[in-house]
């Protein structure tokens, strides 16, 4: 199975499938030429290119994708590997906010903060003291913006500056609840699972106790991983992201 997720005027495409283990190597490929035919690759973004995989097919399959989207994308940073965890079916028994603290849905208000993070996060800005501001025309923020008006997002606000969030999680136009962040000094408050079981009870709401989310953590975020998995979410066998990265937005930061 796959979904093919096009984001117009810039931003990421991301294509996240599943292979089966027992499926051949002809089946897959076959399966492939589907997926990346030449309709499917005018869908896509012409900045960044993400791929989710679950496979034992892994490495050929990226080779025949490598192939496909052509000598102008590479990847940049080298490589995003990541672990890959479906949401327990179980509902989340609810936590106490601490006083002080508040749950709530973001707004587009929140946007250039966020973004922020996100590229400090990739590599792609290196500055923690450069303005929000700076981040307004920045590439990926349309990602957010999708983030935050299509689909169900939470942050968290504290009383003493209630006009930002100070932790935060969304959904992705594939169903990955993604950009868990909690800012350093509020940390050790319980926050980040506040904001996992509010996502897990909405996704059970709106679809049922069997529909399960996912999520991807880079390898080198332990502390993510090990929330994961206190919280009942289970870790995936086969645990690689790739993203590409066009030559024209890689110029742009000097990569």
């Amino acid at each position: 199975s796959s979904g093919i997720n096009a984001e117009y005027g810039g931003g990421a495409s991301g294509i996240c499938f599943y292979i089966d283990r027992k499926a051949e190597v002809a089946e897959v490929d076959e399966f492939l030429m589907e997926v990346f035919s030449d309709e499917n690759l005018k869908r896509l973004s012409q900045e960044c290119l993400g791929f989710g995989l679950q496979s034992a097919h892994f490495d050929h399959i990226f080779e025949f994708i490598e192939a496909r989207v052509g000598p102008s994308y590479r990847q940049e940073p080298s490589f995003f590997e990541h672990y890959m965890f479906i949401s327990p079916s179980n509902p989340p028994e609810t936590i106490q906010i601490p006083e002080g603290f508040k749950l709530g849905p973001l707004s587009l208000d929140y946007v250039n903060k966020m973004t922020k993070f996100w590229a400090l996060e990739i590599e792609f800005h290196s500055d923690p003291s450069t303005p929000e501001e700076y981040f307004e025309n920045f590439p990926f923020r349309s990602t957010i913006v999708k983030n935050i008006t299509e689909r169900p997002s939470f942050g968290i606000f504290a009383d003493e500056d209630p006009d930002k969030p100070i932790a935060w999680s969304t959904v992705y136009i594939n169903g990955d609840t993604g950009m868990l962040h909690v800012d350093e000094a509020y940390r050790g408050r319980k926050l980040a699972r506040i904001l996992v079981r509010a996502a897990v009870k909405n996704f059970q709401e709106s679809h049922g106790s069997d529909y399960h989310t996912h999520a991807c953590c880079q390898l080198k975020n332990v502390a993510s991983a090990k929330l994961l998995i206190s919280e009942g979410w289970i870790k995936q066998p086969y645990n690689n992201k790739r993203m590409y990265f066009h030559e024209s937005l890689l110029a742009r930061f000097n990569k």
